[in-house]
């Protein structure tokens, strides 16, 4: 039997394609789940059934499929490294260069969350940090 041909790699152009249109499918998953719940709360069920059957879509197919093409994800080492790395610049660099910007705009409110949202992503850090010095050594 031969071997399957050998993926051919994708350009750097639908590489940055997917990740885009990856981005906007876990957006739209999210916020139609809330729009979901406003639906519910404001007593219109048939409509929050709508916004939730969108946003499993969004999610479990058009994010699914694109994320396979991308081959996200590998060794669970690997995602660790990955899930810090973004941990880390969401904590140390984004979150609080977002808080000085919404503080310098008069916006504290905005501010103070993003500093605790900081806060949080420095946590989910650590503990994968932790969850990577736990994995077996190869």
């Amino acid at each position: 039997m031969a071997a399957a041909p050998a993926a051919t790699p994708l350009s750097e152009q639908t590489r940055a394609n997917l990740e885009t249109a990856m981005h906007g499918e876990a957006y739209a998953n999210l916020k139609y789940l809330r729009y979901a719940d406003q639906a519910e709360a404001a007593g219109h069920p048939e409509l929050a059934r709508l916004f939730r059957e969108s946003a499993n879509i969004e999610a479990n197919e058009h994010f699914d499929r694109e994320a396979f093409a991308l081959q996200l994800g590998s060794t669970d080492s690997a995602n660790l490294e990955d899930a810090m790395a973004g941990e880390h610049y969401e904590n140390i660099t984004m979150y609080v260069t977002f808080a000085k910007q919404a503080e310098a705009a008069g916006d504290l409110k905005v501010a103070a969350m993003f500093r605790q949202i900081a806060v949080d992503e420095g946590a989910h850090y650590e503990a994968y940090r932790n969850a990577l010095a736990k994995l077996p050594s190869k």
